[in-house]
């Protein structure tokens, strides 16, 4: 059943003169400073989908602000047209670095975020944005992918990551070889980031999207093990990531 206390607002930002609408979403029964997640979507621009996932963000408590990688709150189900729009990242990975900046610096300015406690989730498309603003330095406390992209085209960028990474991985993804896996294992270890990869046997790409076999692509599948497990091991990471410290009494002398 629906949250009635969560609101959803249409965040207008500018970037270089382009016109970008993210999708905010918090619970308005809470009324002091609380984390905050932003969220990147698949390459399929702000759906429904990544409303859902933004709006559970929100009914843990948290606000959740899903970023505009294409500008407009560009959306496609066409699966060409969503390469042509993803491959200009991927052709200059400096655009991410300035896109999703640009998404964080505006969920930092939105009422009720606490701006000490902040973290990064990304579906796909998404989890290479993701893991490209923790390379970038943003003063997260974590970042997570789901079934993303690993490839960084400057991978000693990892020294900048400020918080922890979880990696949430299927098996059988021909989109994320294993290889690759190997090289940001290798990457993150040498920065010495305190990172996990988790992965999941013959879970293919988009695993956590219920709708990924509509797409009709060969090696992408939803997987509801995958997803639940998943799931689960980002909500404890971002509990344990934004759990207050105990107070403690100032002694007297």
């Amino acid at each position: 059943m629906a949250n009635a206390a969560l609101k959803a607002t249409l965040v207008d930002y500018t970037v270089d003169g382009k016109e970008y609408q993210g999708y905010l979403v918090q619970n308005e029964k809470i009324t002091e400073p609380r984390p905050a997640v932003v969220v990147f979507p698949e390459w399929w621009g702000i759906n429904e989908y990544v409303k859902r996932r933004a709006r559970e963000l929100a009914d843990l408590g948290y606000v959740a602000f899903v970023a505009d990688m294409y500008g407009q709150g560009m959306t496609t189900t066409n699966a060409e047209e969503a390469n042509k729009l993803a491959s200009a990242f991927y052709q200059d990975f400096a655009k991410f670095e300035t896109m999703t900046n640009a998404a964080y610096e505006q969920m930092l300015m939105q009422a009720h975020v606490d701006t000490a406690r902040t973290a990064a989730i990304g579906f796909c498309f998404g989890g290479t944005a993701a893991l490209e603003l923790a390379r970038s330095g943003a003063p997260l406390k974590g970042c997570v992918s789901f079934h993303g992209g690993l490839a960084a085209p400057n991978p000693e960028r990892a020294r900048n990551i400020k918080g922890r990474v979880l990696v949430l991985h299927g098996d059988a993804d021909p989109f994320v070889p294993n290889e690759q896996v190997t090289q940001f294992d290798q990457a993150m270890t040498e920065a010495g980031v305190n990172y996990k990869v988790i992965h999941y046997a013959g879970a293919k790409h988009a695993f956590t999207n219920p709708n990924a076999d509509k797409t009709g692509l060969d090696g992408v599948a939803y997987d509801a093990e995958a997803e639940k497990a998943s799931m689960t091991e980002m909500r404890v990471m971002l509990s344990e990531l934004f759990a207050k410290p105990a107070a403690v009494e100032d002694k007297k002398e």
